[in-house]
């Protein structure tokens, strides 16, 4: 169930889609090594689950890395859409929230976040340019392009996300409510009536080649009186005024919601409505010219090439 039809992509407000922080400001080539210089963000090191490693990894089109924290989709080219799934089902009565950092450029048909039950199949659309999540009633996801989908149906929620963006997703299996995140900033209850479902996996999926996002954070809290009074002061109280907090409640915002004070040392400007400034890209000839000629490889169609806006070259 769709609960934003009046945002602000509807009132004909153009919204950016921006990075957490400066260090992804400038576009351009990227070695794949140096995909893990921005740590910005990732101050708590807290995964109470993981991603699933793919059945057969030498030949998948899913790469998952050795702490089963970093996933690159399609490490060579595009055939259609990759997707996977983490390794522990969201149950009722519990709280869950759990971030993603994008790590390269977003484009093609789609990348998506969010949630789906067991009959999701990761493996269904392996020659198929889809937007896996939301295409049934199985499912829900964020595309980067700001659109949340679920059931067929899609509306335009947020400004989306793009390399170096923060995306949240908390869960709320006691209210059965979905909230995705965009920099550590809510965008408002999306999707509501999820304790219908037994149990949701997260899932993450991508038709874009070399498109990689990192998990940096994944926690849950059984819902509780004390969690709902701590959501309610954790959003009601300024910065200004956490010193004034008693130090055991402080204590429990710091350790189990510490989402909703983000670090400002390096975060972006929050002005939704301007455009982010990055270095444009050259219009000489792409170094992956050579590697990629054509948008066609060994007779696959590789999905959406923008030469001059590929990021990840491999040594």
């Amino acid at each position: 169930m769709f609960n934003r039809p009046g945002s602000k992509q509807n009132l004909g407000v153009m919204r950016h889609s921006k990075p957490y922080c400066e260090c992804w400001s400038k576009r351009g080539p990227l070695v794949w090594k140096q995909l893990n210089v921005c740590s910005c963000g990732e101050d708590n090191d807290e995964s109470e689950w993981k991603w699933q490693e793919a059945a057969e990894r030498s030949t998948s089109r899913v790469v998952v890395s050795d702490d089963q924290k970093q996933v690159t989709f399609h490490p060579f080219y595009s055939s259609g859409t990759a997707a996977v799934r983490g390794d522990m089902p969201f149950s009722h009565n519990h709280h869950y929230y759990w971030e993603v950092k994008m790590l390269t450029e977003t484009y093609g048909t789609d990348i998506m976040v969010g949630v789906g039950t067991s009959k999701v199949s990761v493996s269904n659309s392996q020659f198929e340019f889809t937007s896996l999540l939301g295409q049934d009633s199985e499912s829900y996801g964020l595309s980067y392009r700001g659109a949340v989908r679920h059931n067929a149906m899609t509306a335009q929620d947020c400004a989306g996300f793009c390399r170096g963006t923060i995306v949240g997703v908390m869960v709320d299996m006691w209210q059965g409510t979905l909230q995705f995140y965009i920099n550590r900033k809510p965008q408002g209850i999306s999707f509501y009536n999820l304790r219908r479902h037994q149990c949701l996996y997260p899932i993450v999926c991508s038709t874009a080649a070399q498109s990689s996002m990192r998990l940096i954070y994944a926690s849950s809290w059984r819902a509780s009186l004390l969690v709902d009074a701590a959501k309610t002061l954790a959003a009601s109280v300024s910065a200004d005024e956490r010193l004034r907090i008693p130090p055991g409640i402080w204590y429990t915002l710091k350790s189990n919601f510490w989402m909703t004070y983000p670090n400002k040392g390096c975060v972006l400007d929050e002005d939704e409505d301007a455009p982010m400034e990055i270095e444009p890209a050259k219009t000489s000839t792409s170094m992956l010219t050579e590697i990629l000629p054509s948008p066609y490889v060994n007779g696959y169609y590789v999905d959406s090439v923008e030469m001059n806006y590929r990021v990840v070259v491999y040594e």
